[in-house]
């Protein structure tokens, strides 16, 4: 019973914190299928790299039991040669395969390998007849409508479309911003984590401060109070963190290294999105 109650409590916050996660993830263009893959490699590494006996990588049969994969399947991640984020973790979204495939084929290019204006419908090569090459079950009205509003795809007139671009993101942000954010995620739950499995005495640092009482015209006010007391503190921990480590600098290169840091940040949830 207490298991079951557990295992209900960790779905529900995996829910909390999947749904901030999904809408980063379709705002960068990043379809379900590319995250599931994402995640089964994630599930693999985890498991291999931390339930391992006497410190040795853990056997493909336990990987299985616990992640709930074929074997097949985690000696085929744990086999193949792969970085962190690159596109052999997953297959493109559909809109990224239909743009490389605009930008590919022979029949949807010029003599210069450029990706031809096509009309929407019609005769081929036609933007229609390109999505059911890809293959599908989007209807090729929907998918261009997607395309153009994220600025991969543009109206040349009279009905016809050129592709701008082989990148399909419905919100454009810069790529290392994005980077950065998956650090701060990875710290955040790294930490909220460690907390829920340690004593009292090991735990690190992870507080908030919260209220839905407040007044909304104190709302402007504490975001301005919270950001300049977050800043002077956070200047002051930089300049200590700074002349800490100045024994890197100073020829101690065989010392083993740690990272460590504090985060803050503000979170504000409107109940009239």
């Amino acid at each position: 019973m207490e298991d079951s109650r557990i295992r209900s409590a960790v779905l529900r916050a995996c829910q909390e914190f999947m749904e901030p996660l999904a809408r980063f993830l379709v705002r960068c263009g990043v379809s379900y299928k590319e995250f599931a893959q994402v995640a089964k490699v994630a599930f693999v590494d985890v498991v291999s790299k931390d339930y391992g006996i006497r410190g040795r990588q853990t056997n493909i049969s336990r990987v299985a039991v616990l992640t709930g994969l074929t074997r097949k399947e985690v000696s085929r991640i744990r086999s193949s040669e792969r970085t962190k984020g690159s596109d052999v973790l997953a297959p493109r979204c559909r809109p990224e395969q239909i743009l490389e495939a605009w930008h590919r084929l022979e029949e949807y290019t010029d003599s210069k390998g450029n990706p031809l204006v096509i009309s929407a419908d019609g005769d081929e090569p036609c933007f229609s007849a390109l999505v059911k090459r890809v293959g599908g079950d989007i209807p090729f009205g929907a998918m261009l409508k997607e395309l153009t509003r994220a600025g991969s795809v543009e109206e040349s007139g009279s009905g016809r479309y050129k592709a701008v671009s082989k990148t399909f993101m419905p919100d454009a942000t810069d790529p290392e911003s994005i980077v950065i954010a998956g650090e701060a995620i990875h710290d955040l739950i790294e930490t909220i984590s460690w907390n829920l499995f340690q004593s009292p005495q090991a735990k690190r640092l992870e507080r908030r401060v919260y209220s839905d009482q407040l007044d909304p015209r104190e709302i402007e006010k504490f975001k301005k109070e919270a950001n300049e007391k977050a800043k002077d503190l956070l200047e002051e921990l930089d300049e200590l963190v700074s002349t800490r480590d100045a024994w890197a600098r100073e020829g101690e290169k065989q010392r083993r290294r740690v990272r460590i840091g504090l985060g803050i940040y503000l979170f504000e949830d409107r109940s009239d999105d």
